[in-house]
């Protein structure tokens, strides 16, 4: 990797602003941790109690844990202090792929938690774990290994009747979890202080995870190498543009406050 110096006083300025988000997200971890077992009497209690070996509260503290581990991964791979200076480099390849699993966790989180109605924050537990057992089972088809897919799917029936969702069926067509498209654009709604919509950061960042040609494009800085050109082209070397990094990881980050604070709410006492 080719390590150039930061000459731009905006783009200084931006890598004040991402130690900033990389604090606010430690503040998350810090306020979540009292309440990660929900407060007796508290709605996630509740949803727990109903749905005992498929918690809501257990299934959404693990996808806020991966978001904000992979912000946390993101500092460590970008930061270098010591006890008189701190110093960030960032590749162009690699932080918007953790930012991009960050937005993956934390809308998930974001989007099981959302209902005013328990019933259904139990019913999109319910097809989160059919989800999970499909995509197990592809996994285990793709190493060669049988897969009991038939078996766990029927249990998930018998999960929903266990919590009292009457004729609801969790394997129905109407029941398919939505994509990561579908439930960013159903959260938008959520989104204080928007930079860019979730959606937007998300279809970015997954570009850059893809290695699409557009996502680089789009946020990157182009540097002609002198002496390339030719009638056709030239050669360009492509740094980080720490602005638009700056401009996506704030919305990962406003994402997992949200979540985080709707994990807070439902997980404390009323």
């Amino acid at each position: 990797m080719i390590k150039l110096p930061v000459d731009d006083q905006d783009e200084v300025e931006f890598s004040r602003w991402i130690m900033r988000l990389f604090d606010r997200s430690s503040d998350i971890d810090e306020a979540l941790t009292p309440l990660l077992d929900p407060q007796d009497g508290s709605r996630l209690c509740r949803d727990d109690e109903r749905i005992e070996h498929y918690p809501v509260s257990g299934y959404a503290s693990g996808q806020l844990a991966v978001a904000s581990g992979c912000i946390a991964s993101l500092k460590q791979m970008m930061v270098r202090e010591s006890e008189t200076r701190v110093d960030m480099l960032a590749s162009p390849f690699g932080a918007y792929t953790l930012i991009r699993n960050s937005l993956d966790a934390a809308v998930v989180a974001l989007w099981l938690l959302e209902p005013v109605n328990g019933t259904l924050r139990i019913k999109r537990r319910i097809m989160l774990g059919v989800d999970e057992i499909s995509n197990t089972a592809a996994f285990r088809v793709a190493m060669g290994q049988p897969s009991p897919k038939q078996k766990r799917r029927a249990r998930m029936q018998e999960v929903a009747i266990l919590a009292g969702l009457g004729s609801w069926n969790p394997l129905s067509k109407s029941a398919k979890l939505p994509s990561t498209t579908q439930m960013l654009t159903e959260i938008e709604r959520w989104h204080p202080n928007a930079v860019m919509p979730w959606l937007a950061a998300w279809q970015l960042a997954s570009g850059h995870a893809h290695g699409k040609l557009w996502a680089h494009l789009a946020s990157h800085e182009l540097q002609e190498v002198g002496g390339t050109r030719t009638e056709t082209g030239a050669h360009f070397r492509m740094t980080i543009r720490y602005g638009m990094l700056t401009a996506v990881l704030f919305e990962a980050v406003q994402l997992l406050e949200t979540a985080g604070k709707r994990y807070i709410e439902l997980s404390s006492r009323q």
